[in-house]
């Protein structure tokens, strides 16, 4: 009887403590509701309550509850009340909100300011915005010399209230040795341009003291810029002959190049190797293959650390030009020294050339792991009509779940989430996700970023764990969807090339902006959005309507299927949409290349280069997750 008292006594506990639990969530989705409808007397009584009923986000309530108390003009209950949060909680991921409402309740009552600004940038010493405030604060309560510091640092810093603190103190206070410091933050920040004229004000300023790390600098902003002419020009004030060649390399300039290539040869500046590499590859794609075999070699003797690079321009040399027994002893060399697999699959090329059989080299290069030279071979093999063994054709089929994965939830951010709150889940869960490292941690996480349709940082966290079949929904994400399949459909083109693309170029950040100014998840040139949307009628009239997912994926979509018919092959198209369509022409036109395979390894553009690779790998890979049952999958090789 003792022990059926305690069972119900038991169930009847759980039963209240639920009970209690679905009223505390009730009162919070009221309390929130109220707030954000103005209606704060009836906020401040239900989240006072949830407070107490619902302590699982207390401190949520208590949060808003503060809120609701500052719009009432009630600063010493909002205070006290954002207090209580600070000590009852003082784990919260709403602290540093929390301190924010301090300091503007601090200032409502005329407490302890001074002390609360500065105790909170201790803490949260990148917060420019309540750093702006503080010195605001300071001018306007006689503290002007501290303000005035406290704006020439937030200048020099070069964020996002940089501009507005240069308006507040005086500009006869700013040394050459300051405009270094916010140049060197502005070039951190990639805004080459600003940089460049804040050394161009430094260099005015200066009594020749800092005129060598001036001139660096502003050297490196103009290469940035691609002002390569002036870059060399600098350069060669300071007597730096590398990035002054390295300028006047990129500037086109290759009679200069030659004319100084015994002084090269000679330097002893170990980065001039990869200059005069770059030059002889130039020399080898202009038809003067005996005279880029003779400069590798002497790359090879002089600058050991570029004896890969240069052993590997005098292998692809000899087998662009057909001597391909030659072409097979340095790949074999190669990948005898370093283990790229690169060098395999070149070994193995050569020697089917040159008449030879190289299935076993094929073999090697199936075996347990995929890449972009695993497809590359997948695709010969299947365009030749030939079978891969079974134990190799199984890394080519198509992804089969493995099954659910135990997932660790997290209670708050489950709760925020039935609750409606998503941002406030969302915020969480990317706080939570800094510091995860466990399969089941990563996995709920991943599950929960791509509910929220936060796909960027889905790959960024799966990205943290080692290569697993029941990760790859995380890292190829089927993103925007109903999106992306809709105006494939539209533009007959295959729906994961857009998404593959999509991946490499921004990985799936909807406000992905590049330094040379593309934008969004295609990452589109405004100059080419506006000339796409001429033919398309969207009305895009400016950047934040191009970073519109919907706008950014159909003026992608549009231009890469336009690409695809133009060039007649994904991977001509795929570089094209990388380095631009009339450079991939002028490639294309020179027609020294008998497959595709050949073409992408010799793209001139590193960048492009590996940038064709990798969304071709990626499209194998969202063709694999998509594939039904437990066939090889296909993809349609003429189109490669």
């Amino acid at each position: 009887m003792g022990k059926l008292f305690i069972l119900i006594f038991f169930v009847a506990s759980c039963m209240s403590v639920h009970s209690s639990e679905t009223e505390g969530k009730s009162l919070l989705k009221s309390g929130k509701r109220e707030l954000d409808k103005k209606q704060f007397q009836g906020a401040i009584g239900h989240l006072s309550a949830a407070e107490r009923e619902f302590p699982l986000l207390g401190d949520y309530a208590l949060l808003w509850l503060s809120d609701a108390y500052h719009e009432t003009n009630n600063h010493g209950e909002a205070l006290k009340t954002v207090r209580t949060l600070l000590k009852k909680y003082p784990r919260s991921p709403l602290s540093q909100k929390a301190r924010i409402r301090e300091i503007t309740e601090g200032q409502e009552l005329e407490e302890n300011v001074f002390k609360l600004f500065e105790a909170y940038l201790e803490d949260y010493p990148n917060d420019a915005d309540t750093k702006y405030l503080f010195a605001q604060w300071l001018k306007k309560n006689g503290e002007e010399e501290k303000a005035e510091t406290l704006f020439k640092d937030i200048y020099i810093a070069a964020g996002p209230f940089s501009m507005a603190a240069y308006e507040e103190f005086s500009a006869s206070y700013i040394t050459a040795n300051d405009m270094v410091r916010r140049a060197s933050n502005l070039i951190n920040r990639m805004h080459y341009k600003s940089a460049e004229s804040a050394l161009r004000g430094a260099l005015a300023e200066d009594d020749g003291t800092l005129e060598k790390e001036i001139f660096r600098s502003l050297g490196l902003t103009l290469f940035r810029q691609k002002k390569y002419q002036e870059a060399a020009e600098i350069y060669k004030k300071v007597n730096d002959r590398y990035w002054e060649v390295r300028s006047l390399y990129r500037s086109g300039q290759k009679d200069v190049i030659a004319a100084a290539m015994d002084d090269l040869l000679k330097s002893k500046d170990r980065r001039i190797g990869s200059i005069l590499t770059a030059v002889a590859a130039d020399k080898r794609r202009e038809g003067n293959t005996d005279e880029a075999v003779r400069l590798y070699r002497k790359i090879i003797d002089r600058y050991p650390s570029d004896k890969e690079d240069a052993l590997w321009g005098i292998g692809w040399t000899y087998f662009l030009n057909g001597d391909y027994r030659e072409a097979h002893e340095v790949f074999a060399r190669l990948y005898s020294s370093y283990g790229n697999r690169k060098y395999l699959y070149w070994k193995a090329r050569s020697l089917e050339a040159s008449g030879e059989e190289a299935t076993d080299l094929y073999s090697a290069l199936l075996n347990n792991k995929r890449d972009f030279y695993s497809l590359m071979t997948y695709k010969k093999i299947k365009a030749g009509g030939g079978k891969l063994a079974k134990d190799q054709s199984k890394i080519f089929k198509s992804v089969i779940p493995a099954g659910t994965i135990s997932q660790k939830k997290n209670d708050r951010i489950e709760a925020l989430t039935d609750l409606g709150f998503s941002r406030e889940a969302l915020s969480e869960l990317i706080r939570l996700s800094k510091n995860m490292s466990s399969m089941e941690d990563v996995v709920y996480a991943c599950s929960k970023f791509q509910e929220f349709g936060s796909y960027d940082y889905s790959v960024r966290l799966a990205k943290k764990l080692p290569l697993m079949e029941s990760l790859h929904q995380f890292l190829y994400p089927r993103a925007y969807w109903p999106k992306v399949e809709g105006l494939a459909e539209r533009y007959d083109i295959d729906p994961f090339l857009v998404l593959a693309i999509v991946r490499e170029e921004s990985r799936f950040d909807a406000d992905a902006r590049s330094v040379a100014g593309a934008l969004g998840l295609m990452q589109l040139m405004p100059k080419t959005a506006y000339r796409l949307d001429n033919r398309l009628g969207l009305g895009i009239d400016n950047s934040y309507e191009i970073l519109n997912v919907k706008n950014n994926l159909h003026l992608g979509t549009y231009y890469l299927s336009s690409l695809v018919k133009e060039f007649g092959s994904y991977t001509y198209a795929i570089a094209a949409y990388n380095a631009g369509e009339k450079i991939v022409k002028k490639w294309r036109k020179q027609k020294r290349y008998r497959s595709t395979d050949e073409f992408i390894e010799d793209i001139p553009y590193e960048e492009t280069r590996n940038y064709v690779k990798r969304v071709l790998t990626s499209l194998f890979e969202y063709k694999r997750i998509s594939s039904a049952g437990d066939d090889a999958i296909e993809i349609s090789i003429e189109k490669l």
